[in-house]
């Protein structure tokens, strides 16, 4: 997993390593269904966390505009992030889903969706 310095998270240690852990655990429901389950972290899908005054903000990027699962990824960060040290509340702010693009992929999983589109006889986009 690409560290959190990468991604340009606003929040820092101790906390970084605590909500990557976490958030591994929420599974982008759109990529199980696609057979290739892929975490929202390693998807390239968190803008930013940031810590302040015990609000925990997730800034959520979306894969698409029509993105019918953001409920869904939102109660699962709520659900994964809450209780922790610190937190009095989980806010997750989804974008438009207009700037996401494969390039924010974890680089095993883009490796991995570009293998299987390939043998598809699709082209993957990097």
């Amino acid at each position: 997993m690409t560290p959190l310095t990468a991604r340009h998270w606003t929040v820092g240690e101790p906390a970084e390593s605590i909500i990557t852990e976490r958030l591994a655990g929420v599974v982008d429901p759109c990529s199980t269904a696609s057979v290739l389950p892929v975490n929202i972290v390693d998807l390239g899908l968190i803008r930013d966390v940031v810590l302040a005054g015990g609000v925990l903000s997730v800034y959520l990027r979306l894969t698409s505009p029509s993105c019918m699962m953001v409920a869904y990824i939102a109660r699962e960060v709520t659900e994964k992030l809450g209780g922790m040290d610190g937190v009095t509340q989980v806010c997750v702010i989804p974008d438009e889903g207009l700037d996401w693009e494969p390039s924010m992929m974890d680089e095993r999983v883009a490796a991995e969706r570009s293998r299987r589109l390939t043998q598809l006889g699709m082209p993957a986009r990097r």
